[in-house]
């Protein structure tokens, strides 16, 4: 039977020279409504948690997690198997709700938010649309765009309430439509986006214009027609360029001149108001908006005809319709639009051996809810495509990396099989899109490789893209990627929720971690682990259970050197193998190394790098099924 240890080292920020231990370690101070999970002394293997004043802080009896209700200080205590321990906890006022700003305001200006908690410090997230006065509360607008402005009291939890300011450009483009000519004598009638308003002629003796947008054609030349109008922050302008002429001119035609089966272009014409056709609608057919459409292998001619002064003219252009080989389609975003690049990839897939490599990729710019993508020139063959957004401002509850159709995991998304000559169309990819969460919980673990057989640590996994996924509905809420350590969490997930783990991986076989509930009185669960075999190529995880209700003495454990400096050695004589999770956190519970490794029977060893920790004073824990070991360890 296996047995699964857990070491946890708890990082205590002192220095050696004058360092004692405190019975009670973590943030001892919140705003109303914020929690700190506090830390009991290193000797305890049980206890329980309390508060003196209830009114003023509660405190989860087994977690330790308190939280503040009220103004006030109380006494936090840690009844455990070495005896009480005691700290004094304090609850300060949290900041009220920021008044102020509501309204956009203009570049330029400024507007003053306030609270009426006073003794708070102001900033804002994004210096250029919007900066304030630290202490004023005074905000200038700087561009056009979005800031938060955040008002903090302090740095704990539910000290810090923001409010979002929208700063407009100091004047607005207006945009002038309609006709871009008219003959001598007639008249055409011109339109403004922006309400109100005078209109103007830069040149009266060639057109004249009326105070409704009327244009009269005078003589032959062009002249400027200008609308102006007095906008929110300051004046409004617009203009057209006229052009008076006796004669009809169809003007020219700009766009592609070939087309593939089944793809569009679109031709544009420089004098509004003509009709397009098509010599021969089998091969290519045009919209009334110049859109062509590739129908047949072949050539057709495009016509585009004006009636004016001097009655009717025309140009043409030839467009050759070609035998496609491109896979193309659209990358969907549905419900908020998003506005930046979009980064798709074209994957090669084999079939035969399930493996898949980059062929081909482009960035695309999106600015709404769709935006098209195409891949050209391939041969015959099995390819997947899938979308990314590439914006430093996506975050992870916003679109997440999706396959065609709508598949997050590239081994349940869509296989495209292209033939060489031909045009696989509509290969869409539906962004999927994280849910924004709300609560206490918090998923952390890792993923590692190699090693992992009780000589040395598994190396970190890093840039790995893992998903966290809602049970009950199927919806993934969130998604981020392992930092340099191998290290990844998720934070504000609700309680009462069951979830599951899921690292991404190309040419990976991924097993999610079980399913994690989180209770009110369990929020977090910090071992979801993953171990990445690089032979099978499978990810599986490093499941770890009951962890918390380990009370048995490990006499079997040893660990040294003590003091350390760049390793330290965990030694074992155990009557049966097991696995072990190692977790190096610092005092606020944060994790800063957290490892797996596989433990054999009888005597072992692991060696452990802790180069990369700053001196000072820890604490060792190693829990298991059947096994609890507590001490110190000093880093030289």
């Amino acid at each position: 039977m296996k047995k699964i240890l857990t070491l946890t080292m708890t990082i205590v920020a002192l220095f050696l020279s004058g360092s004692s231990f405190a019975a009670i370690w973590g943030t001892l101070s919140v705003c109303t409504g914020g929690t700190s999970t506090l830390i009991h002394d290193s000797v305890s293997t049980s206890g329980t948690w309390s508060s003196s004043n209830m009114a003023i802080a509660t405190v989860n009896p087994t977690t330790g997690a308190t939280m503040g209700l009220s103004v006030g200080t109380c006494i936090i205590s840690w009844n455990g198997s070495a005896g009480l321990s005691t700290a004094v906890f304090t609850v300060n006022p949290a900041p009220a709700a920021i008044a102020g700003g509501t309204a956009p305001f203009c570049a330029g200006t400024t507007v003053t938010l306030t609270n009426t908690v006073p003794g708070g410090t102001w900033s804002s997230t994004n210096l250029s649309v919007a900066t304030v006065g630290s202490t004023t509360g005074v905000v200038y607008g700087v561009n056009s765009g979005v800031s938060n402005i955040r008002y903090a009291l302090g740095t704990s939890a539910g000290c810090i309430v923001t409010k979002q300011v929208t700063v407009n450009f100091s004047s607005y483009p207006d945009t002038v439509s309609g006709p871009s000519s008219v003959c001598i004598g007639s008249t055409i009638t011109l339109s403004a986006t922006a309400s109100g308003g005078t209109w103007s002629s830069s040149n009266a003796s060639v057109a004249t214009v009326s105070a409704t947008g009327v244009v009269s054609g005078i003589a032959t030349g062009t002249a400027i027609i200008s609308h102006t109008s007095t906008g929110v922050c300051g004046p409004v302008y617009g203009t057209r360029t006229i052009t008076v002429t006796s004669t009809t001119s169809p003007g020219t035609i700009s766009g592609p001149t070939s087309v593939a089966i089944g793809a569009t272009i679109t031709l544009t014409n420089s004098v509004s108001g003509g009709t397009w056709s098509s010599s021969t609608p089998s091969v290519g057919t045009i919209s009334t908006g110049g859109v062509v459409s590739g129908i047949s292998a072949g050539v057709t001619v495009i016509t585009y005809t004006v009636s004016g002064c001097s009655g009717v003219a025309s140009t043409t252009t030839t467009i050759t319709v070609t035998t496609p080989n491109c896979i193309s389609g659209n990358v969907l975003f549905t419900g908020t639009p998003y506005y930046g690049p979009v980064k798709v990839w074209l994957i090669k897939y084999n079939p035969s051996t399930l493996m898949l490599s980059a062929a081909d990729s482009t960035y695309v710019y999106c600015s709404g809810t769709t935006v098209a993508y195409q891949f050209c020139g391939m041969g015959t063959d099995s390819f997947r495509v899938k979308a990314a957004c590439d914006s430093p401002s996506t975050t992870s509850y916003g679109y997440i990396p999706t396959y065609h159709t709508a598949s997050g995991y590239w081994n349940t998304a869509t296989v495209i099989y292209h033939v060489a000559g031909t045009h696989d169309i509509n290969k869409n990819i539906t962004m999927g899109s994280g849910t924004p969460t709300t609560g206490p919980g918090f998923i952390a673990g890792n993923v590692t490789t190699g090693a992992n057989k009780g000589t040395a640590d598994g190396d970190p996994v890093a840039g790995m893209l893992v998903f966290c996924v809602n049970i009950s509905t199927g919806a993934i809420l969130q998604s981020t990627v392992t930092n340099a350590a191998g290290l990844f969490s998720f934070s504000n997930l609700p309680v009462g929720e069951a979830f599951r783990i899921y690292p991404e991986a190309i040419n990976y076989g991924t097993t999610p971690y079980p399913a994690i509930t989180l209770t009110s009185g369990t929020p977090s669960m910090t071992l979801a682990n993953f171990i990445q075999h690089t032979l099978s190529m499978t990810i599986t995880p490093v499941v770890v259970n009951n962890v918390e209700d380990v009370t048995t003495a490990a006499s079997g454990i040893v660990v040294f050197p003590n003091p350390a400096t760049s390793t330290i050695n965990i030694a074992w004589n155990n009557a049966s193998a097991g696995t072990a999770t190692y977790t190096i956190t610092d005092v606020t519970g944060r994790a800063v190394i957290n490892r797996s490794v596989t433990m054999g029977n009888g005597t072992g060893n692991s060696r452990i790098n802790i180069s990369h920790l700053s001196k000072g004073l820890y604490m060792i824990t190693i829990k298991g099924d059947n096994v609890s070991y507590t001490g110190k360890l000093v880093i030289e």
